[in-house]
């Protein structure tokens, strides 16, 4: 990467980028508790917070993510997948 590609962010869109991966988030019928997870993006890189109740949970949103991504042809520097793994409340 180029020096004026690390100081204005290598010409990723970062808004489009959190639109796209929280219109795919939302729009998976297999993720079931939505409302709770942010997604941010800072030069390229897509952050994904929140908590889910199953790993298959948190692997299938990174998974939906990166395919939605990939299929626009949008441009990223990678994903973070920082989604916390806890029992629901019984």
């Amino acid at each position: 990467m180029g020096f004026l590609a690390k100081i204005f962010g290598g010409g990723y869109n970062d808004r489009q980028l959190v639109a796209q991966a929280e219109t795919a988030i939302n729009s998976d019928p297999l993720i079931h508790e939505s409302d709770g997870l942010v997604v941010t993006s800072e030069k390229g890189v897509i952050k994904i917070s929140g908590v889910v109740h199953k790993a298959q949970e948190k692997d299938r949103i990174e998974g939906v993510v990166r395919s939605a991504l990939t299929k626009t042809g949008l441009k990223y520097a990678g994903i973070v997948n920082e989604l916390q793994v806890t029992r629901p409340p019984r």
